[in-house]
């Protein structure tokens, strides 16, 4: 397991064990890039990150790989929607890590019902 995965694998069990180590891992200029919200900087990645995982009611880790400053997954997400549904994202996630610190995650999926199910154009 190289550098890059041990933080990665650090960030997620953090996560999924709902504790605020995974904060630690972020840089101070750690950027967020997705279709449906943007953040630059700690603070505001913290506060994205802690909006979506509220809406969060499931997650299945498909596969990643990984080489020494990059981790790609691909995750199933089930998210509640304002008005009561369930919708699954299907997401390919990148993380670029450097120094031991997450430098950057994009997150790509397909977000026409994501969308329309929270009124966002």
């Amino acid at each position: 397991m190289n550098k890059a995965e041990q933080v990665w694998g650090a960030y997620m069990q953090s996560m999924q064990k709902q504790n605020d180590n995974w904060k630690n891992l972020l840089a101070e200029d750690v950027t967020f890039t997705g279709p449906a919200a943007r953040a630059i900087g700690k603070a505001a990645y913290v506060k994205t990150t802690e909006d979506f995982f509220q809406m969060v009611r499931g997650a299945e880790l498909k596969r990643h790989v990984a080489n020494e400053d990059l981790v790609v997954t691909e995750v199933e997400i089930k998210v509640a929607t304002p008005g009561g549904n369930e919708i699954i994202l299907d997401m390919a996630e990148f993380y670029e890590i450097r120094d031991g610190k997450i430098q950057s995650v994009k997150v790509h999926y397909d977000a026409q019902e994501f969308r329309k199910e929270f009124g966002i154009n």
